[in-house]
């Protein structure tokens, strides 16, 4: 490891939860307040730090020419990765089954869901060109918050600590990372990173986890748009 690998750390458990939380809570204050906001700003902007943070990591990893495997990019194979398959299949059919029963909702489930969210719910698509960039960002997600969360800093604490550890300790961090949606949403960005952790190990591959993180971002976001529109909430105008 070096200097640089102890800076990318730091920008991820210390400065990004950190600067992250100061700015959403600006963000929700202004929602809050009854100003417009702008989520597709937003969505350009996440996804615009997720890619310039994966760059520098890729320019560090060429130069100190590292394998990409030490990343997580082995070719699929064996039991334990088509088995691990298997499983995000099916947690897959249960999330579209979730997206289904959404449209399908009534309007008191709506609302019970919908308040469950708190200031998250400034964060979620509201409009059909919301949703397109959301999409957009969840695909970004998917790709940088793996190679990083689970290549990377699973990559950097295993060597100084038992792999299972880092594990746990890298979930913790990506819960860190989104702790903008509160402390709930801390926690489960926290439990969903656990899962990836655990499913990027047994696998012995990223691919499961980018793509089970794609899926899940993307459904996710279609459930909660799904009810926003059928409680038929006025759109931005100006995002609409």
């Amino acid at each position: 490891m070096t200097l640089v690998d102890h800076i990318f750390i730091f920008l991820l458990f210390v400065v990004q939860p950190v600067s992250g939380y100061f700015e959403t809570r600006r963000y929700v204050a202004r929602a809050e307040a009854g100003h417009l906001v702008d989520r597709v700003r937003f969505y350009r902007q996440t996804a615009a730090l997720e890619w310039g943070f994966l760059a520098a990591l890729a320019a560090a990893w060429i130069v100190f020419g590292r394998p990409v495997a030490d990343l997580g990019f082995v070719p699929p194979g064996g039991l334990e990765f088509w088995s691990s398959a298997v499983v995000l299949v099916l947690l897959t059919g249960l999330l579209v089954y979730s997206w289904r029963l959404a449209k399908r909702a009534s309007e008191a489930k709506r609302a019970r869901e919908l308040n469950s969210l708190g200031t998250t719910i400034h964060f979620v698509p509201h409009t059909n060109r919301e949703l397109n960039y959301f999409y957009a960002v969840s695909v970004t997600a998917g790709i940088v918050e793996e190679i990083v969360y689970r290549g990377f800093v699973l990559w950097y604490l295993a060597h100084i600590m038992p792999l299972w550890g880092a594990v746990v300790v890298s979930s913790v961090g990506f819960g860190l990372a989104h702790s903008y949606q509160g402390v709930q949403g801390a926690v489960r960005s926290g439990l969903v990173g656990l899962a990836f952790g655990i499913l990027y190990v047994v696998s012995g591959s990223i691919w499961l986890p980018i793509i089970g993180h794609m899926i899940l971002d993307v459904l996710q976001g279609a459930t909660i748009h799904e009810m926003l529109r059928k409680a038929d909430r006025a759109p931005d105008p100006h995002l609409a």
